[in-house]
């Protein structure tokens, strides 16, 4: 168990406090004051110096003495600019059938509800946004930012941490959405003192102050961002990103060098990045994660014979347990939680500290944030319906859900934002999709989008778009232009260049190599590898091999079936994001052959390739899967693939 000073004496008296009634010790002196005069004239001197002397006592013990904290944290992350509530497709029961049911999730007005429910029933909330606030809509390609801050001060947070995608439109413009913050933004790992206009917006961590009846508890709050931002944003500037483990392991000796023994990690790094972190850093005791937008289901898994509850009783795929508990360096449980995306979850969390700062208990409540009325085949189930009974009494048993009304006052706030946007956002492209086109899916939008760069640019062969440019599903229904640009918000050009085949299967490489090193697969589970979609062409993936041997099997798909060949030339079109070395493809960077950035945008593209496929009938997914990976059926979760020996197998393959 790691040991822990339980002095108490704060030495840094300028960072902010938070909003606390008076502090236990103060209460007390007053008490006992006021029971010392009612004895003045009542007893003798000697007496009243005996009560006297007793009474300061008893206050210098209540002082002195540590006594139990319970501290509930309320937490959101990757909200990505998500003000309105989302579609979501659950899975219920109608007419003995599983089926799919769409429910709005989310929104800051139905966040600020949940909130106010949270604070009203406990005492002691601290409310944490894990990073990513910004990028994902249309709110933040028009207000940039100023719209999320506007949302984020009104919820009433403690603190953020910095995200990634916070440096989508640069330093000098998240310089200036910091300055709208009401609250502390911190990051503890990044050095921006080479940017001015962000000189004096990040923290490393912040202390916030509870007051209880048994004195006053002082919370630290340290801040991480993911060490791979440069390489997944655009323009970070001059701005520097460091191994958050280091600095972590200094922050937390200092802070328990002046007394602080409760200290939560809010870290915007990524939940096996976490886990991480909880092994090698000690005295930390909870870490609230982003990055990943992963869901933690706080159901214990299914009994034998009884009915499933959690979120996996709404059709729903946690990727762990909420919380998710890791034992530290030193033994001590460290408590991890992250609420998936979008504001959909409101992550709680309740946390009772012994005397001595350690953590003696837990109880957690995250709520999946639903507000009626559900859709069913696109037409909306009447909440007082039977079957909206239904739906709502099957959303309510999960247990991992509530149902309640967004705030009317942010709704209210929000109207002026919706009305500046809701032209653009709701002009119809007069197509239909067909089916949901999910990521990470058979029906993944990631070819399509694909194929939306190859129609757009003439001469173009070959196409790529990474799976981390696509931010949103594109369900089943008539498509908007505000889908289209919540599916590529990003508002990135195409840009065409030519690259030899070599050249293809180096970026590729890259690619691979990107996702295993700084994004890795769910739980380190190579099937679950994600990868670059194509179009134009093939190719198979083998996780598990060393790098540099990890894609074969490059096949053209064009008509003439011509080979695919290392020496041979091929026009690539990809995204100004891509070809300026994003996601780790440093080998796109550094090709200059008829090089030319089309200024074409892909959310446009992607428009006009949908109005095209409308205009010939249904919009589908492709038939066929052009990315394989290939993963031995013996191969284990989690297997550490830098380990294994290069396996044989073909680099090439002809068009079938």
């Amino acid at each position: 168990m790691d040991t822990r000073t339980q002095d108490a004496k704060d030495g840094r008296k300028n960072q902010d406090r938070a909003r606390t009634g008076p502090v236990g010790v103060s209460r007390i002196g007053r008490i006992e004051a006021g029971r010392e005069t009612r004895v003045r004239a009542a007893m003798r001197p000697a007496a009243l110096l005996a009560a006297l002397v007793l009474a300061l006592l008893l206050a210098a013990c209540a002082a002195q003495t540590p006594q139990p904290f319970r501290l509930t944290v309320a937490h959101v992350n990757d909200t990505h600019s998500a003000l309105d509530a989302v579609d979501e497709n659950l899975t219920l029961d109608v007419d003995g059938a599983p089926t799919a049911v769409r429910a709005k999730l989310g929104g800051m007005a139905r966040l600020k509800t949940g909130l106010d429910a949270l604070r009203a029933k406990h005492g002691n909330v601290l409310t944490l946004h894990a990073g990513d606030a910004v990028q994902g809509t249309l709110y933040f390609n028009v207000f940039e930012g100023a719209a999320e801050f506007d949302f984020l001060n009104a919820l009433g947070l403690d603190a953020m941490c910095l995200g990634n995608h916070e440096f989508d439109k640069g330093p000098a413009q998240l310089g200036r959405m910091l300055a709208l913050a009401r609250f502390p933004v911190l990051a503890s790992n990044v050095d921006a003192t080479a940017e001015p206009a962000l000189a004096g917006r990040l923290r490393p961590y912040v202390l916030r102050r509870f007051a209880t009846p048994g004195g006053e508890h002082t919370v630290a709050v340290i801040g991480s961002t993911t060490q791979a931002t440069p390489l997944v944003t655009a323009d970070v500037g001059r701005v520097r990103f460091n191994d958050p483990a280091p600095v972590l392991r200094a922050l937390v000796r200092e802070l328990e060098a002046a007394g602080i023994n409760k200290i939560i990690l809010l870290s915007h790094n990524g939940y096996d990045v976490d886990q991480e972190l909880a092994r090698s850093v000690p005295g930390l005791d909870v870490i609230v994660g982003g990055h990943t937008h992963t869901l933690l289901d706080p159901t214990p898994p299914e009994e034998s014979g009884l009915a499933p509850k959690g979120l996996k009783a709404l059709g729903l795929s946690p990727t762990g347990p909420y919380p998710t508990i890791v034992s530290g360096p030193h033994g001590a449980p460290v408590l991890i939680v992250q609420a998936w995306k979008w504001g959909e979850v409101l992550g709680q969390l309740s946390i009772t500290f012994d005397a001595a700062g350690r953590i003696s208990q837990h109880s957690d409540a995250p709520e999946l944030l639903v507000s009626e009325p559900f859709s069913l085949a696109g037409a909306p189930v009447d909440p007082a319906s039977a079957l909206g009974k239904h739906l709502r009494e099957q959303v309510l048993a999960s247990g991992a859900a509530s149902i309640a009304p967004p705030n009317p006052a942010l709704l209210a706030k929000l109207a002026p934002y919706a009305a500046q946007i809701a032209a653009y956002q709701n002009a119809p492209l007069g197509v239909v999709v067909r089916t949901d086109l999910l990521r990470g899916t058979a029906t993944d939008p990631g070819p399509l989008v694909a194929d939306a760069y190859l129609a757009k640019v003439p001469g173009a062969q070959i196409a790529l778009i990474s799976a981390g440019g696509i931010r949103r599903d594109l369900l089943a229904g008539p498509v908007t232009q505000g889908q289209v640009m919540g599916v590529l918000p990003f508002g990135n050009s195409l840009v065409a260049m030519d690259i030899t085949g070599a050249q293809l299967l180096a970026a590729l490489e890259d690619a691979v190599e990107f996702r295993l090193a700084i994004r890795p697969p769910e739980n380190n589970d190579p099937r679950k590898l994600v990868v670059v979609h194509s179009a134009g062409f093939s190719y198979s993936v083998h996780p598990l091999r060393p790098r540099g041997s990890r894609v074969d099997s490059l096949t053209l798909l064009a008509p003439d079936g011509a080979p695919f060949s290392p020496a041979a030339t091929y026009r690539l079109v990809t995204n100004s994001f891509l070809a300026n070395g994003g996601d780790g493809l440093a080998t796109l960077k550094s090709i200059a052959r008829n090089r030319v950035d089309t200024g074409l945008l892909e959310h446009d593209a992607l428009a006009e390739h949908l109005r095209a496929l409308g205009q010939r009938g249904s919009i589908e997914p492709p038939a066929a899967p052009r990315v394989v990976v290939d993963v031995p059926a013996e191969a284990p979760a989690g297997h550490k693939h830098s380990a294994l020996r290069p396996l044989p197998g073909a680099r090439w393959a002809a068009a079938a």
